[in-house]
């Protein structure tokens, strides 16, 4: 494995949304991610715009906002975009840089191959569901968007 390919292993593996994921499973998923820098500023998601592919942040901070209010801010570790894969709807939020980034994207067309592949949706699926009853129960853990 090549030591690109195995520090995306490492860091999707700490990544709450690939938890239960398997080992072959988060290699399968580290063979399709694309290392990406953008500039505080930069849009990364935005609000309305249908998803075309996933980002894991490495290195950075970036806001989230939907309308004109930030409702969050997220960091490395975390996750944005990953409902717009699984469901093909318009994004819920507007994610942007407010510090230069390191991102991992994970394009949309590719993870639908992976999906169909691999057992990883279902450990996906897990994650999702633990987010959603967090959510309905005000426990909110982490958000993603």
């Amino acid at each position: 494995m090549a030591k690109a390919d195995k520090e995306h292993l490492d860091r999707l593996g700490e990544v709450d949304l690939f938890k239960r994921c398997t080992k072959k499973d988060l290699e399968a998923l580290a063979d399709i991610v694309d290392d990406v820098s953008v500039e505080a500023g930069d849009v990364i998601c935005e609000q309305g715009r249908v998803a075309d592919g996933s980002f894991v942040v490495v290195e950075g901070e970036a806001s989230v906002m939907v309308g004109d209010e930030i409702i969050g801010i997220v960091g490395p570790g975390e996750s944005v975009g990953e409902m717009g894969l699984l469901d093909h709807l318009p994004r819920s939020a507007t994610v942007t840089a407010r510090t230069p980034m390191r991102l991992y994207r994970i394009d949309g067309d590719r993870f639908a191959k992976l999906l169909e592949s691999s057992a990883i949706s279902r450990g996906l699926l897990e994650q999702l569901s633990l987010r959603i009853r967090d959510l309905e129960h005000g426990r909110g853990r982490t958000a993603s968007y």
